[in-house]
């Protein structure tokens, strides 16, 4: 790892009791330690990179999600065809080299490699085809865990945390809307404070809650939720329990995880009870085949493992899609194209529309009449207003 002080190069036996052996400073995280991947360098740069330069505030929740695996983990034991295809071709290259030093007793050697590697490609390509053991993928970590590896150990080390990162339990909710425009529910709480930390409610006027129960009558809603089933039946539960009432769904979706799973977080949950599975069934008839499926596989991502711009951003577009304006419900309102002739039915003429225009009277056009004689009020220099003198 690199020391966070002098920027050298240590090994392990250079890094004793979390102390650099050339400029014998403490540092507060040693991979071989705390576990793979955390070292100072690492964590400042990733908290950086969180907070977009200094420009938001992110929680020690959201640091912890960071560190996880992207995408589906890999699972112990299995094979994959590209590694069996580059251990057949490492094999051919021994094969040829043996043959062309026939007659050594290098060769010999060479032949055995050659074998053992051939062993091994057939073992990996087997191994593709074997189903992966139904195991549950939690978090790296607890909320008390992170805490007292990472975040309290940062603090004994440096007094305070990188600039920047906040722990989820002591962001304060500031002062709240007294008359807010609308409330936002979102049961994670590490969202919730993400929100509250970086004022949301205060720019939007808006009620952060994390229960239902919570949200004031006659009050429109906006739904934060994981990208599970529990997070898509709190949708149509809150529609459910406020019929006439704007509830607007600005969760992470099913659909747009499985677009691409290796950019998120992904957990698992093989303990889906056949109730749950039922209800998705009948309260949510629009998901897919194939989404149905994710969820019967046990798999969810949290909400709180998107980046915090892009989280962020979710929640700013849902503020500005709960406070505009309704619709106008007249269709009409909305038409666009050319003006159509009421009598006929088809777009209008040229002449036609020159015509409605002078019936009004606020405005003419130049050009030419049916009869080719000029248009009335209509000269070569353009347009004009009345009937002022030519």
């Amino acid at each position: 790892m690199i020391c966070p002080h002098c920027e050298k190069d240590l090994l392990q036996r250079q890094r004793s009791r979390h102390r650099c052996a050339y400029c014998r400073k403490e540092f507060a995280l040693d991979p071989k330690v705390e576990g793979p991947g955390l070292h100072d360098v690492r964590i400042r740069k990733l908290t950086a990179k969180l907070t977009d330069q200094g420009r938001l505030t992110v929680t020690g929740g959201q640091l912890a999600y960071a560190l996880q695996h992207r995408g589906r983990p890999p699972q112990k034991f299995r094979g994959n065809k590209g590694d069996a295809a580059g251990l057949f071709g490492l094999a051919v290259i021994l094969i040829v080299v043996a043959v062309a030093l026939s007659g050594t007793g290098f060769a010999k050697w060479l032949l055995l490699a050659a074998l053992a590697l051939v062993g091994f490609g057939i073992r990996a390509w087997w191994l593709t085809d074997v189903p992966a053991p139904d195991t549950s993928v939690t978090s790296r970590w607890t909320e008390d865990a992170f805490r007292s590896t990472v975040l309290d150990r940062w603090r004994e080390v440096y007094g305070a945390l990188p600039a920047g990162l906040v722990e989820d339990g002591l962001v304060q909710t500031g002062r709240l809307p007294a008359d807010p425009v609308f409330a936002l529910l979102c049961p994670d709480r590490t969202v919730s404070a993400f929100l509250h930390a970086n004022r949301y409610h205060e720019r939007h006027r808006a009620l952060v809650v994390t229960d239902l129960r919570a949200v004031p009558a006659g009050l429109p809603l906006v739904v934060l939720h994981d990208a599970s089933p529990y997070g898509h039946l709190r949708v149509a539960e809150a529609r459910a329990g406020r019929p006439g009432l704007r509830v607007l769904d600005a969760g992470l979706s099913v659909r747009t995880v499985l677009v691409d799973e290796h950019k998120y977080t992904l957990l698992r949950d093989i303990h889906r009870s056949e109730e749950l599975l039922a209800r998705l069934e009948r309260e949510l008839p629009e998901l897919t085949g194939s989404q149905r499926a994710w969820f019967a596989d046990g798999w969810w991502t949290p909400l709180a493992a998107l980046p915090p711009k892009r989280l962020l951003a979710l929640a700013e577009r849902a503020a500005e899609r709960i406070t505009a304006p309704p619709a106008p419900r007249d269709p009409a309102a909305l038409r666009t194209g050319p003006v159509r002739s009421p009598a006929a039915g088809r777009p209008e003429t040229p002449v036609e529309t020159r015509r409605r225009a002078l019936a009004v009277g606020f405005m003419t056009w130049p050009g030419s009449g049916p009869d080719g004689t000029a248009e009335e009020g209509g000269r070569p220099g353009g347009p004009h207003l009345g009937k002022g003198p030519a």
